[in-house]
């Protein structure tokens, strides 16, 4: 016999799906105007670097918020949880995507250095959302999760100290582009879905 109830795994996700959901929706609908007034639009490699690896953050959470399938019982608090990351990048997406209004809409150089520190403000509280996500729900180490907390002291440490070096700024960039690429090449067997 067939039971249209659904796990309370899959409550949750429904929840976690929509928020990030208008998270992307918030991303590619600026990207795509930025794209059609490409003429217009003074492009900037970190900017355009942290907007993709914003991206990148969303499905991700959506891709690992599926290690949780087998817990049974969900209570309020682990929601909240839960639902502190996907809102806090939703947050980001329009943050760093530059609004209809915005002064700076159509260079992107002067809309990065003038909202950098509240952006890396706010990606510091996601990747301690996520220490504190992988330590308490998916029961790795701290000592797993080096990577996190150096990435973590590195942009408080630009946000600190407000730096608007160009060189800075281009080789965090970088450093984003291949620690991405090295995190999706050694985890590439872990961040599966069966």
């Amino acid at each position: 016999m067939l039971s249209n109830q659904i796990s309370a795994f899959e409550y949750v996700s429904i929840l976690v799906s929509i928020i990030l959901g208008l998270g992307i929706t918030q991303i590619l609908s600026v990207v795509s105007d930025l794209v059609f007034d490409t003429p217009k639009v003074k492009f900037y490699f970190p900017h355009t670097v942290w907007v993709v690896f914003l991206l990148f953050l969303h499905i991700q959470d959506w891709f690992i918020t599926y290690q949780l399938k087998d817990i049974p019982v969900w209570y309020l608090p682990e929601l909240f949880f839960i639902l502190s990351y996907p809102v806090l990048l939703f947050v980001l997406s329009k943050v760093i995507t530059p609004q209809e209004d915005d002064v700076d809409r159509t260079d992107l150089k002067t809309y990065y250095y003038r909202r950098y520190p509240t952006i890396f403000g706010l990606m510091g509280g996601s990747v301690l959302l996520s220490i504190l996500f992988n330590t308490y729900l998916l029961k790795l180490s701290l000592t797993d999760q080096w990577p996190l907390t150096v990435f973590l002291a590195l942009l408080l440490g630009l946000m600190r100290f407000k730096t608007q070096k160009e060189a800075v700024h281009m080789a965090f960039a970088m450093l984003l582009i291949l620690g991405v690429g090295t995190a999706i090449w050694l985890e590439r067997f872990n961040w599966v879905i069966r």
